[in-house]
């Protein structure tokens, strides 16, 4: 197994090696770094914990009372009633 590992691995140092060398050939001028794309290839861990919904929160803050009881909260209300939407709030 850690021959297979290997032999994969094997072109990936090779181009990491020759990756400084464009990047000192491009030029400074440029805004974007060329590390930033090597790391945004790096960044792929996704979160795997999401909280579960309480629907009291979700009633509390976007309820129909919460929304009348400000004055943008109605401006809420009236903008979904001038758009057509059928729920109007939680």
């Amino acid at each position: 197994m850690s021959a297979l590992i290997s032999v994969v691995l094997q072109p990936l140092k090779r181009l990491g090696q020759s990756l400084p060398t464009v990047a000192s050939t491009v030029s400074m001028n440029n805004l974007v770094k060329p590390e930033s794309f090597l790391m945004s290839a790096i960044r792929t861990k996704v979160r795997c914990y999401f909280p579960r919904p309480s629907e009291v929160k979700r009633v509390r803050r976007h309820g129909w009372e919460y929304r009348m009881s400000t004055p943008n909260g109605r401006k809420i209300i009236m903008r979904r009633i001038l758009k057509g939407r059928h729920v109007l709030s939680h």
